[in-house]
């Protein structure tokens, strides 16, 4: 069975796109003239979509990578994934980075200006990569950093985390802020929030952190926190399926958030509504939105939850 992803289209369909490869995909980022999206996947999977048909690119690890990500510049992506992978691609040429751990690295995002990128993983890995080189950050800790994504101005970038308790903190932390040098806790909580994105509105003004909590029974708490510099509002979407991604449209009128079973929601930022197909089976991850709003890719997940990020 071959890898599908599927476009969003701008009247809500749904198209789909056959990658012809049978590794499962993880991640995907548009350069930022919107002419062609980079994926990344399992057992170093790297494909370049141009808008009409995938071709794959030779890639020299075989770890599984997690996340992507171009510079503002649209001249160097940089890939991440298991055992500490990282490659960077110019010129449709990939290399690898020499990384200063092996614990799996998740996600990746770059500063706007274009000079430095940071780096999130397990273990509350991160790292930052500039001048062709990693280094690690230190501060605050969790369990397993999830997700990361930086204020359109750069002053900081908001990093997503899996708050768990069993880890061995006395109050989990599922939200943190970096400056590219300090990693800073900045949201407590009373559940075992994982929040698998982060995606900041283009102007700015709010952030959302999505994700969800096990509760007791396991029944699934999903949530949306809302954050515009200094307060949360948090909202909880009424759903048994957990949400696996979540972004801001370019226009920043509304964010669309993914997940388990065909789980599709819209969120203006204060309120949630769900779109989604209820006969829907497939586990949605993304969207990876094109930037000029008119696309969107997402990418159909495994059963297994911990594919997701």
């Amino acid at each position: 069975m071959t890898t599908t992803v599927l476009s969003y289209e701008p009247n809500g369909a749904f198209r789909r796109l056959d990658t012809r490869i049978r590794s499962p995909l993880r991640a995907a980022s548009w350069l930022p003239d919107g002419s062609a999206a980079l994926l990344a996947g399992n057992r170093g999977a790297v494909l370049l979509f141009d808008r009409q048909r995938f071709a794959r690119l030779p890639s020299s690890t075989d770890q599984n990578l997690r996340g992507v990500a171009w510079s503002a510049d649209g001249t160097t992506a940089l890939l991440v994934g298991n055992r500490g992978a990282v490659l960077r691609l110019r010129n449709e040429s990939l290399e690898i980075i020499e990384s200063p751990t092996s614990e799996n690295l998740r996600r990746v995002a770059w500063h706007p200006d274009g000079s430095y990128a940071l780096i999130v993983g397990n273990a509350g890995t991160i790292l930052r990569y500039e001048d062709s080189r990693l280094f690690p950050l230190p501060g605050d800790r969790a369990h397993t950093l999830r997700s990361v994504a930086f204020r359109p101005d750069g002053a900081y970038a908001l990093v997503g985390a899996y708050a768990s308790r069993w880890a061995g903190y006395p109050r989990p932390q599922p939200l943190y802020r970096c400056d590219g040098r300090f990693l800073q806790a900045l949201l407590a909580t009373d559940d075992e929030d994982d929040f698998v994105a982060v995606d900041w509105r283009p102007d700015g003004s709010a952030a959302l952190a999505a994700g969800y909590a096990w509760l007791d029974g396991g029944r699934v708490a999903n949530k949306i926190v809302i954050f515009d510099g200094s307060s949360f509002n948090t909202l909880r979407p009424e759903s048994s399926r957990m949400i696996l991604g979540a972004a801001w449209h370019p226009s920043g009128t509304h964010a669309l958030a993914a997940g388990a079973g065909g789980l599709l929601l819209r969120c203006d930022g204060q309120q949630v509504e769900d779109i989604g197909d209820e006969s829907a089976r497939e586990n949605l991850v993304g969207p990876f939105w094109r930037p000029d709003g008119e696309q969107a890719l997402f990418i159909i997940g495994p059963e297994e939850r911990v594919y997701t990020v």
